[in-house]
């Protein structure tokens, strides 16, 4: 009885062991996608412009209905972000991530965000806050993961005096 019952349950073992494992490429490909979004938030931030572009493929979309932004390439992005470096101090935060991924070989990710914006120029003007999400559909490319799309969906914008 004691080997019948050993012989079933090393194999179902082995059977269940196996459909609940996660793969090292899904695993490692989440994790290179939690660095691109948490790069993000940096490079946005402090720079290096560079850097920054370097985070979405080249022809990436970046849209933000709210304020009318639509975006077609990374040099766009990277362009609209020199600006706005240039003129405001930001301080993006993430609050949580939620990557997966989906069937045609992307991965997709919610992140909700806060934005705290000031303008470098005019100290009296308040400071703009936002708070949303960034809606993205990433791919892997030369063992980097990138940003192909991000939607922003802004929930909420305040004024701090």
């Amino acid at each position: 009885m004691k080997i019948q019952l050993a012989t079933l349950t090393i194999p179902l073992m082995l059977v269940l062991g196996g459909c609940q494992s996660t793969s090292p490429s899904s695993e490692t490909s989440i994790a290179l996608c939690e660095k691109t979004i948490i790069d993000y938030v940096q490079f946005r931030d402090q720079g290096p412009i560079e850097n920054y572009q370097a985070l979405f493929t080249k022809d990436a979309t970046f849209n933000i209905p709210k304020l009318s932004v639509a975006l077609s390439s990374n040099e766009q992005i990277a362009a609209r972000a020199k600006h706005a470096m240039a003129n405001k101090k930001t301080i993006h935060m993430i609050t949580s991530t939620a990557i997966t991924p989906n069937a045609q070989g992307q991965l997709s990710s919610t992140a909700h965000f806060i934005l705290y914006m000031s303008d470098k120029n005019n100290t009296s003007t308040p400071t703009k806050v936002f708070n949303g999400r960034y809606v993205d559909r990433l791919v892997l490319e030369n063992d980097r993961c990138l940003i192909k799309n991000r939607e922003v969906i802004i929930d909420r914008m305040d004024t701090i005096d």
